[in-house]
């Protein structure tokens, strides 16, 4: 049976902050399917851990042959709850956490013999039994648990800090790119070559950028200094043992939901088109209305999404797959984007952790067809994206589900700030253009760390 308690409302930012240093701690902050807000979600001390690490599986530090999909839809079977159809926050207990891109050998082993550049591991999630939910809209939090011992310790360690407002997250010096501008543009380069040879249709390709964090450093303060600068709509802030991973993407991967009817809907809503702000109002119409018209832009989102399609197709019910929107126009803090909705009805036998591990990894974050680009990607790239292009996300313990695709992120491993940065190639791609995006992805970063001059100047440090 659920427990509900009520909280004083409090911002889901400033109530993290008591947790922000202890492994295992994760907000997630916006983007859930529901009707009545936007919702922010803060959870901590998991009862139980599905990790992949180096290349072996772990269920609460117990090495198991079972890949991290089959072992988080068993435990989730195991913690499955009937439907409270009365309750309206979507995440009410259940499994939080992320898939970084290397599992993608674990759907198609073909498609990537690369390994993560990082400490953290590949796959991480952790099972928990109270969940913090703020809804910001009507500006109301309850504390949902299993049990009564597990909303308690969660209470209490949102109360153990009282003190308001964000505090500093210490400077950053940018140290420079993988590559230099002349290099990503070769790669580019290459990308358009395997397409004029009919070897794919399109791939996405990225590049890391470094800074080095000057004490005192605060990851979390970073994080809230850069959302509430972002708007971003899913928002997360993982704390781990080894690493904290900063996510500010403005991409659901999908979300699943239980209908009054009991058919579960899933939504894929892949971006593809990236244009800055502008400076001014006129600027930014301008852009506006030039990413709308791009015939590559508009191509390629068109593209992703025939693909996801054909990724919903294989999990969802015959005649069941909708196009709830293509090539739709949003705009965020920093960027516009080309946004395309494509829904379905899962078919009963599908668990959760079924869909994510068969859509896994996004396909704007790929490319198409999806195994040759992801060929392509760790042929050109040379080296593993970690969390960068995974997911990160949660499945509620009565079925539901929602998954951002992790782009816009910052992994911190002690002092050393990684930004992965990237973008879709086609055959109409400008390799100059191409590296410019990176440049309006990365702009905010670059800013914070005084980089911006020296990136445009193609800094070529490694």
């Amino acid at each position: 049976m659920m427990r509900r308690i009520e909280l004083p409302w409090r911002s889901p930012l400033d109530a993290f902050r008591p947790l922000a240093r202890r492994d295992g701690s994760i907000l997630l902050h916006g983007g859930a399917l529901a009707a009545d807000g936007d919702w922010s979600f803060v959870v901590t001390s998991p009862s139980a851990v599905v990790e992949r690490r180096r290349g072996e599986t772990f269920i609460d530090g117990r090495k198991t042959n079972a890949s991290p999909f089959a072992a988080l839809s068993g435990l989730h079977s195991e913690r499955r709850l009937a439907s409270s159809g009365e309750i309206a926050a979507p995440l009410l207990s259940g499994l939080v956490g992320f898939v970084g891109y290397e599992c993608a050998r674990l759907v198609e082993p073909a498609a990537s013999h690369l390994e993560s550049p990082y400490r953290a591991p590949d796959f991480w999630f952790g099972a928990y039994d109270a969940v913090a939910a703020f809804n910001r809209r009507e500006k109301r939090a309850h504390l949902y648990g299993r049990t009564q011992a597990a909303m308690a310790h969660l209470q209490e360690t949102l109360g153990e800090e009282r003190a308001s407002g964000i505090a500093a997250a210490g400077a950053l010096s940018f140290l420079g790119a993988e590559l230099s501008r002349d290099d990503y543009c070769r790669a580019v380069a290459e990308i358009v070559e395997r397409i004029r040879a009919g070897e794919l249709f399109q791939a996405n390709i990225s590049q890391r950028l470094f800074f080095r964090a000057e004490e005192p450093f605060d990851p979390y303060a970073l994080f809230c200094s850069e959302s509430l600068a972002s708007s971003a709509s899913f928002g997360a802030y993982l704390r781990l043992a080894d690493a904290a991973i900063l996510s500010l993407s403005p991409e659901r991967f999908f979300a699943a939901t239980s209908g009054p009817d009991g058919r579960r809907r899933i939504i894929a809503e892949p971006i593809k088109g990236t244009r800055r702000r502008g400076a001014t109002p006129e600027e930014d119409a301008h852009l506006r209305a030039a990413l709308a018209a791009d015939p590559k832009d508009r191509a390629e989102n068109i593209m992703i999404a025939d693909l996801t399609r054909n990724d919903l197709s294989r999990i969802c019910e015959d005649g069941s797959i909708r196009e709830e929107a293509i090539c739709e126009l949003v705009s965020h803090a920093n960027i516009h984007h080309l946004v395309s909705r494509i829904s379905g009805v899962l078919r009963p036998d599908v668990t959760p952790a079924d869909a994510l591990a068969s859509m896994f990894p996004c396909g704007s974050i790929t490319g198409a067809p999806k195994i040759q680009a992801m060929k392509a990607i760790a042929d050109i790239e040379g080296k593993g994206r970690g969390p960068y292009c995974g997911a990160i996300g949660y499945i509620d313990d009565r079925g539901g589900a929602d998954f951002a695709v992790a782009i816009r992120i910052a992994v911190v491993e002690g002092r050393a700030v990684a930004v992965p940065v990237g973008g879709g190639v086609t055959l109409r791609s400008d390799p100059q253009a191409e590296y410019d995006e990176t440049l309006a992805k990365a702009a905010h970063w670059l800013r914070r760390g005084a980089g911006e001059r020296a990136f445009k100047r193609d800094s070529d440090h490694r």
